[in-house]
């Protein structure tokens, strides 16, 4: 793999993870599953597809996995820690990730942290979405010093700390978006009876 280009691996990437085969960017909402029968969906806006390209490729760089709710937890620290600078979207959808996975991966979600602190990622914009596809993966690890941080970093007390004040925002985010969950639950009962 580390010899590919994220334009080589991504459609096996989506079919094994039961994505679409572009990853959701051209359809018209996103699907969260929670479990196999119980799913939110939400609209799928301008600047959320150009980041989940990114995102998408951020799976193949640093291993955390795209099916399970503990590797969504996760790259959502890696990536809020590596900085998700002006791409809004995916520090929205990351801080709810991180909450999510707080009480069910606390472990693994401060490594992850730990690690992005000392990384970085495609949201910075040093390569365009473009040549990120057709770099090697090797290459893009390289570039974003994911070749010197592995997925088991030990966190410093710095990190804690850092992790511990994100989190007390990530609390007051998560409770003001359940003023939203009437509006979600209504778009994914009428997405479900589209479909």
């Amino acid at each position: 793999m580390e010899d590919k280009t994220p334009r080589e691996i991504l459609e096996r990437f989506y079919k094994d993870n039961n994505l679409e085969l572009d990853g959701g960017q051209s359809s018209p909402s996103v699907k969260i599953e929670i479990t196999k029968n119980f799913r939110f969906y939400f609209p799928n806006f301008n600047a959320r597809r150009k980041a989940v390209i990114k995102h998408d490729i951020h799976h193949l760089l640093t291993g955390y996995s795209a099916s399970s709710i503990s590797g969504e937890s996760e790259i959502s620290a890696w990536e809020i820690a590596s900085g998700c600078k002006k791409y809004w979207p995916a520090f929205l959808i990351n801080t709810s990730g991180v909450m999510i996975g707080v009480p069910i991966n606390f472990v693994g979600v401060l490594k992850a942290f730990s690690r992005g602190r000392k990384t970085k990622n495609l949201y910075h914009d040093m390569v365009t979405t473009d040549q990120a596809l057709d770099m090697k993966v090797s290459e893009l690890k390289k570039l974003l010093l994911l070749d010197e941080y592995k997925i088991n970093a030990s966190p410093a007390f710095t990190d804690f700390i850092l992790f511990s004040v994100f989190a007390l925002f990530g609390i007051v985010f998560s409770v003001l978006s359940l003023m939203f969950l009437p509006f979600i639950l209504i778009y994914s009962v009428y997405t479900e009876i589209k479909k």
